[in-house]
């Protein structure tokens, strides 16, 4: 009989056991799922490979380093479509109203050119070579004729200038924008870029081949994350879409 209670015992003992030994396997298994292992905090980690050379990994700046210089480090990298963003700037309003503000300049200018073409055609109806003021009249047009030729050199290049000051103009906004938003997402280095996926843009002709190979040396980044393309980004931080 003593034998017996001794056996039940036992048994209760190693049920109690078997119990409490599921019970903290399953707690432990559910600890490492939520939360791995980590290591550290460390100052910096040696690495060394077969050759015995090594190479101490360390923080500088906030940034992984393998050396004190400001080049042995790692840097976060994104893109940027320029192309994009300047074309929607420059539509914008404001550049819009400057450009509007030299046509209408240029066209008073050229309306009165067509007046002083138009009065000079009155002086020459019913002139001949023996007329005696027919040399003065005939200078006179031709010095307008340089005159018009003149004006049209002087539009094209206002016209020119304005665009290339437009240019640049959108040009520092979409730094300033760049800027905040890779401040914001800790983004060290933004390099320009045309997506892959974009279609070639180029006119047919004697020089569509130069004009697509000029779209491939455009495109300098022929893979990349996704991730890693903050246009949407820096268009909304401009506000254009």
């Amino acid at each position: 009989m003593k034998t017996a209670k001794s056996a039940m015992l036992l048994l209760a003992i190693a049920t109690s056991v078997l119990l409490l030994s599921d019970r903290f396997l399953a707690t432990s298994e559910a600890d490492d799922a939520v939360e791995a292992p980590a290591l550290g905090p460390a100052s910096r980690v040696t690495l060394e490979n077969t050759e015995a050379e090594t190479l101490t990994l360390q923080v500088e700046s906030n940034r992984l380093s393998w050396g004190k210089e400001p080049q042995q480090r790692v840097h976060s990298v994104a893109y940027v479509h320029i192309g994009k963003a300047l074309a929607a700037l420059l539509q914008g309003e404001s550049y819009q109203e400057e450009h509007q503000m030299l046509d209408d300049e240029l066209a008073e200018a050229q309306q009165a050119i067509a007046a002083a073409f138009e009065a000079m055609q009155e002086k020459m109806q019913g002139l001949t070579p023996e007329d005696p003021e027919f040399e003065a009249v005939t200078q006179e047009g031709q010095a307008l004729m340089q005159q018009r030729d003149r004006f049209l050199q002087q539009a094209n290049a206002a016209k020119s200038t304005l665009s290339a000051e437009h240019v640049e103009r959108a040009y520092r906004e979409l730094v300033d924008a760049v800027n905040v938003v890779a401040d914001r997402l800790e983004i060290d280095i933004v390099n320009r870029f045309i997506p892959t996926d974009d279609p070639f843009e180029f006119k047919t002709g004697p020089n569509a081949f130069n004009q697509a190979m000029m779209q491939i040396r455009l495109r300098s980044v022929l893979r990349y994350p996704e991730e890693i393309d903050i246009t949407e980004e820096v268009m909304e931080e401009l506000g254009i879409e």
